[in-house]
């Protein structure tokens, strides 16, 4: 359906929570916005700040299922904050007894592009954790953190300078190398497409 596709790109896309909020709330002729969508609605207004703990909340309550649980815990790591972004990482990384679906919808929602003030301290924690993650929390976990929490929304050349240089010196093992270097050549790419031709 080009509705659908269009209404869900639109809401990934937009820097207007205005719009989003009013097709939560008022959705359009031929829409069926349901429990699905009215999530993508809640995920969009919580990047751009518009949905806070309480709208999360209520949304949550209207969709108590695991999935509902799931998508909260996405749209609480989008949020552009530091506290969002700290609880993110802690049940992405930290905490082992986060579920494993929502830990992966936890961190696929932490990096954010236009986020780039909150999370540029994460680069260098980013590049600390790859150190060990996967012999501290196991391969499952190690592989989330390793390929959702890459810091590449936000292509800058001094991430990709503390890419290169942890690579250099790096001890940790090859898989989690193996991860931080895929990452580092999406990073790579997306700098070259920014440059100036």
């Amino acid at each position: 359906d080009h509705q659908l596709a269009f209404v869900r790109g639109y809401a990934a896309a937009t820097t207007s929570a205005e719009q989003v909020r009013a097709l939560l709330d008022d959705g359009l002729p031929g829409l069926d916005v349901d429990t699905d969508l009215r999530w993508t609605f809640v995920t969009a207004l919580a990047r751009l700040g518009a949905a806070d703990e309480a709208d999360i909340a209520a949304e949550l309550e209207r969709d108590n299922t695991i999935s509902g649980r799931e998508r909260a815990a996405a749209a609480r790591a989008i949020r552009p904050t530091a506290e969002a972004k700290e609880a993110a990482w802690q049940a992405a990384v930290v905490d082992e007894s986060t579920p494993n679906e929502t830990r992966r919808q936890t961190a696929s929602a932490f990096q954010v592009s236009g986020q780039g003030d909150v999370l540029e301290p994460y680069v260098q924690r980013y590049l600390e954790m790859a150190e060990s993650v996967i012999e501290d929390k196991g391969v499952w976990i190690g592989q989330v953190a390793l390929v959702y929490l890459f810091p590449l929304a936000n292509p800058a050349p001094s991430t990709l300078d503390a890419v290169d240089a942890w690579l250099g010196s790096t001890e940790a093992s090859a898989a989690a190398k193996r991860y931080v270097s895929e990452g580092r050549d999406d990073l790579a790419r997306a700098l070259r497409a920014r440059a100036p031709r």
